[in-house]
């Protein structure tokens, strides 16, 4: 049991080295942009509607640091059809679309609860 115990902390501070020292792969893929008019004008004509938004950060083939971005999904609840959207220095891109989603109402609700 001893040599079985050993082993196993051996595997497992192994397995945690390994985790700790892998590199982030980078990928670049195709992804429809263009004016914020635009995009939003798609996304009229589908009926999507804004339900979740936020400001963060992004990277940039272009650019070394990352530039303030902001991130949004749009759904119609009707349709089940989504995108997923971002808005960076008057260019908006759609960064994945499709149909069928599903919302966690539970998460939801907690995430609206008042935080004080």
């Amino acid at each position: 049991m001893k040599y079985l115990t050993l082993l196993f902390a051996i595997l497992l501070t192994t397995s945690n080295s390994f985790a700790q020292e892998a590199e982030p792969s980078w990928a670049s893929k195709p992804v429809v942009c263009g004016t914020v008019e635009k995009v939003t004008e798609i996304s009229k004509s589908k009926g999507l509607e804004l339900t979740f938004g936020g400001n963060g950060l992004a990277n940039s083939v272009a650019e070394e640091d990352p530039g303030p971005v902001y991130v949004f999904l749009a759904i119609n609840p009707e349709t089940k059809e989504w995108a997923l959207q971002e808005v960076s220095q008057g260019e908006a891109c759609i960064i994945g679309y499709g149909s069928g989603f599903t919302i966690d109402s539970d998460t939801m609700k907690k995430l609206a609860e008042p935080t004080t």
